[in-house]
């Protein structure tokens, strides 16, 4: 059973949600260029969905060639999560806090109803949530619980850009919530 508060938390969310404005754009703007085939169109979507200060890092260390070698149209529609993972690789083996943010971010202005954005309030009310620490290398994972959250409080209406900022806007009380359950088990 879903606790009223929750209810009415999620609720809310459902009803701003049309105030997400920047969301919206971005998801359009990389809807109005579909495929990852292009060269240029790829940039385009890299320089879209990097941080505005950190886009030259994502060009320099030649991000969208590594998309293009991917192949990722196939796995985006099919909400493939470890594509992220692969994005985030970009032919490393190690994956930090920022580039698993934009590689998840990257899937999910293509696909924002599969793919879990990751970010420092979202990672929070998930470790609160599963007890446990996550590093940027467990996406797949994270991805996992971040769908079970959506399912188990009724959130299929919201794409992850908005349960992203559900758990921004409640991370204090989910955070609470979750420890209390914690210790309630």
């Amino acid at each position: 059973m879903i606790p009223r508060v929750m209810e009415e938390y999620v609720n809310h969310t459902k009803a701003i949600r049309g105030y997400f404005l920047t969301d919206r754009k971005l998801i359009k703007f990389i809807k109005n260029r579909p495929g990852n085939q292009d060269i240029d169109v790829i940039k385009e979507k890299v320089m879209a969905v990097a941080d505005h200060d950190r886009v030259d890092y994502f060009i320099m260390c030649g991000f969208h060639d590594h998309i293009e070698r991917l192949k990722i149209d196939e796995p985006l529609t099919k909400g493939d999560l470890s594509i992220a993972i692969g994005i985030a690789q970009n032919g490393h083996s190690g994956i930090d806090n920022e580039i698993i943010a934009f590689a998840s971010r990257y899937c999910a202005v293509h696909a924002p109803m599969f793919f879990p954005l990751w970010n420092k309030h979202s990672l929070k009310v998930i470790q609160s949530y599963h007890h446990k620490t996550l590093l940027p290398s467990d996406y797949l994972e994270y991805g996992e619980l971040v769908r079970e959250i959506k399912s188990k409080f009724s959130m299929a209406p919201l794409n992850f850009f908005d349960i992203s900022k559900f758990f921004w806007i409640y991370q204090d009380y989910l955070i609470d919530y979750y420890c209390e359950k914690s210790f309630d088990s």
